[in-house]
């Protein structure tokens, strides 16, 4: 608009200024101004779609292993120096042709493991991730099950329970009374839709046994696993990995393959088993003139035909 006015001043400023002739002749006619056209705005530029990972061919074809280590630490803890014990331990597997998912919890209080370099680890199961890493215990169960383990997740309390916040909670079917004054946790026999703090609480209350919990705790895992469909996953298990206390060595280039495991495997036959006693120890209780406490001496040969059945060799 501005550049119009200014040649209309032109032009007209060109009129009165011309000096008058005599004898009046005829003007040649003024070229006509060309009309200024608006500067087209460029187009943006087009930004290109992601290149989507190419999903794990291999890893889709076998079975899925996975060990899932939960520890009693948070945050409060840490800071207390207070002692960290992995006593959630548990094997999940996911068959070739994503029909059946196995899973397997071993007690805590289990000893004389036999480790990858043939050794006896004569401690608490539950100590070996403190003591030694938590590779060195994915050796150590893999040796014990004598079944080929490829992942390993392991989280503390603070983790689990932003686990399962981030994916809206989860619903469990309570199998009888649970009702522990030393949590304020109590609940009736029925479903049940549990938020962090009391999933928490689900899978930590020992009022009714050890072995009681670690089926809770295979609940809750089955629960998490029901929510590998929500649309929300990938960003979640992204944003998961970038938690300090949190570790795995899953990548997350594999994501997209774990999703696609948990699509194929929403329908799969579920089993679920707590290596316990009697049928898979050869002694539980406090061992005379030791100093190991309560204790479980694993039926090493029991537990590996188990497994052997439900996740093959």
């Amino acid at each position: 608009m501005k550049l119009r006015i200014v040649i209309a001043a032109l032009l007209l400023a060109g009129c009165t200024s011309a000096s008058p002739s005599p004898s009046p002749s005829l003007s040649p006619s003024p070229s006509p101004s060309p009309t200024v056209e608006p500067t087209a705005s460029p187009s943006p530029t087009p930004i290109p779609s992601p290149t989507p990972i190419p999903l794990d061919q291999e890893m889709l074809a076998h079975r899925f292993t996975v060990l899932v280590v939960g520890s009693d630490s948070d945050s409060a803890r840490r800071k207390r120096g207070a002692d960290v014990n992995t006593d959630a331990l548990m094997v999940v597997s996911v068959s070739a042709d994503k029909a059946r998912i196995a899973l397997v919890s071993l007690p805590r209080d289990i000893v004389d493991v036999p480790m990858p370099d043939g050794s006896i680890y004569h401690g608490k199961i539950n100590s070996i991730a403190t003591r030694f890493g938590t590779e060195t215990l994915r050796g150590a169960i893999a040796t014990l099950l004598n079944v080929h383990i490829d992942r390993y997740i392991r989280v503390d309390m603070d983790d689990f329970q932003w686990l399962v916040n981030s994916v809206g909670g989860i619903d469990v079917e309570v199998k009888s009374w649970i009702s522990d004054a030393h949590f304020n946790f109590y609940l009736k026999p029925g479903p049940a839709h549990l938020d962090g703090l009391q999933a928490l609480y689900y899978c930590r209350t020992r009022t009714d046994s050890d072995y009681a919990r670690a089926a809770r705790q295979e609940q809750v895992i089955l629960a998490l696993v029901r929510k590998w469909l929500d649309p929300t996953l990938p960003a979640l298990l992204e944003a998961a990995q970038h938690r300090d206390s949190l570790e795995t060595d899953i990548a997350l280039d594999e994501l997209p393959t774990l999703l696609e495991i948990g699509r194929r495997s929403a329908g799969a036959q579920v089993t679920a088993m707590v290596l316990a006693p009697p049928r898979f120890s050869y002694f539980v209780g406090i061992e005379p003139n030791s100093i190991r406490g309560w204790v479980l001496i694993p039926n090493v040969p029991e537990m590996r035909a188990y497994v052997a059945s439900v996740m093959g060799n």
